[in-house]
């Protein structure tokens, strides 16, 4: 009699096994592996007017939550639709230089890709064109940090953001600029007039900001992350 409960039970357990997580292969164990987020595009900025056309293309890092290798998917086409793809490039990076033509109207997105072959969704599209007439002004120099001084430890709720930039041709300069506590940073203001930044934040962590230097041609430049800490 014992026996014969003992392989009843064992029966049992094994029809629970097999009956259950039909939609993971059998395994009540099994979890699936998961897509990567959808990257975040950076530069050029939405409806940018480029006269630089050896162009560097910068978007969001994804962290893929299986821990896997990811790869960016990036495309850019002459058309909304991208019916009409002129570059399409697969990169560890999150940067990738394309050289443009003049006088087109450009459009780009981004996919992350995990090395099982999952896929994000395309990142939502942006635009921008390149001037026809290319070479007749140059671009802004790359925004130089003033303060806070890179990696510096400060204390206070509200923090000044200072740096500096300059253009050959005395062209007036506004500013995109990116912060956050997360790196990369997100687009926090824009057009701003003027080199410096007041901005708001928490004891006991990291932040993480850079700016886009434009001219009145619409040329840009795109400066490095610069960080701090609160204290």
């Amino acid at each position: 009699m014992r026996n014969l409960k003992l392989y009843i039970a064992i029966v049992g357990i094994s029809l629970l096994f097999s009956c259950s997580g039909d939609d993971n292969g059998g395994n009540p164990f099994f979890s699936a592996n998961g897509t990567p987020d959808i990257p975040g595009l950076i530069f050029p900025t939405n409806n940018l007017v480029c006269t630089n056309f050896n162009l560097e293309f910068d978007w969001n890092t994804v962290i893929d939550v299986d821990g896997d290798t990811v790869t960016y998917v990036i495309d850019i086409a002459a058309d909304s639709s991208f019916e009409a793809i002129v570059f399409t490039a697969i990169t560890t990076d999150t940067k990738r230089t394309f050289t443009l033509e003049k006088g087109v109207t450009y459009y780009w997105r981004v996919k992350a890709r995990d090395s099982t072959g999952n896929e994000s969704e395309y990142s939502p599209t942006q635009s921008f064109f390149t001037e026809p007439e290319a070479g007749t002004n140059t671009i802004p120099t790359a925004p130089q940090l003033i303060s806070p001084m890179q990696g510096e430890r400060i204390s206070g709720s509200t923090i000044t953001l200072n740096w500096n930039a300059t253009d050959s041709e005395d062209d007036a300069l506004s500013y995109d600029l990116y912060f956050g506590d997360t790196n990369p940073p997100v687009l926090f203001s824009d057009n701003i007039d003027v080199s410096t930044f007041d901005v708001t934040v928490s004891p006991g962590a990291v932040y993480y900001w850079r700016v886009v230097v434009k001219d009145t041609h619409q040329n840009a430049a795109l400066g490095q992350v610069w960080n701090f800490r609160t204290e």
